[in-house]
């Protein structure tokens, strides 16, 4: 059974708030005030920071502490063009690899949420098929080298969300690749999930402007 350390659990939360956009972009990881909010001592809040830190979700400054680091065009950039070589090469693997029956949810999965989409509801737009699609590739290095760079994607799709249509775009991407998928066709399915990649970075640069996160930064210097 595995046990969840305190710090696991402030390293969660922290996560959790940086990711999801409760901490934006910048924002200084101020000990004290964080420690009394999360109810800790400062010991596994320093340890979850450096955890982040390893993550490349947070940047520790001599004399100047921890702070979420500002996503830059270059770095996304960088991440997204491995994200798009890993990617395209499981979805290709995967294409033929997939059990019928598990197509057959997907396509439920999907025809699910293409009516709850018409009906305004975006919360959900397919994400879950790229977990499935590592999972029936097979290839334990590849996943390993996904792993490695999980929690800056993660990150980084939820600033993509931000952007006004993106989400819609999503979805129609990915019920492409599922259309590869159940085609059995490793090229399309291939050249499916890197035009995905490709369009939500596209997307995303533009939105990586210094006013975008100037703004971030003043809202959150404003919460007490």
């Amino acid at each position: 059974m595995e046990v969840v350390t305190r710090k696991d659990e402030v390293y969660s939360a922290l996560r959790e708030a940086i990711v999801l956009g409760r901490i934006r972009p910048g924002a200084p990881l101020r000990e004290v005030r964080l420690a009394q909010e999360l109810g800790v001592s400062r010991t596994p809040l320093r340890e979850a920071i450096r955890q982040l830190s390893r993550d490349g979700l947070v940047e520790c400054l001599p004399n100047c502490g921890a702070r979420v680091i500002q996503p830059t065009p270059k770095l996304v950039s960088d991440v997204f063009q491995i994200r798009e070589a890993l990617e395209g090469i499981a979805a290709r693997e995967a294409a033929g690899a997939f059990p019928r029956e598990k197509l057959t949810e997907l396509r439920a999965y999907f025809d699910r949420l293409r009516a709850r989409i018409a009906a305004g509801d975006d919360h959900d737009v397919g994400d879950g098929i790229h977990d499935e699609i590592l999972a029936a590739c097979r290839n334990l290095e590849l996943s390993s080298l996904m792993d490695k760079y999980r929690e800056m994607i993660s990150w980084f799709q939820r600033l993509a969300s931000e952007v006004p249509g993106r989400l819609l775009e999503s979805y129609r991407e990915h019920e492409a690749i599922l259309c590869a998928l159940e085609g059995g066709d490793a090229e399309w399915a291939e050249r499916a999930a890197r035009a995905h990649v490709r369009n939500t970075l596209r997307d995303l640069l533009p939105y990586l402007s210094e006013s975008a996160f100037s703004h971030g930064r003043r809202r959150h210097s404003g919460e007490k």
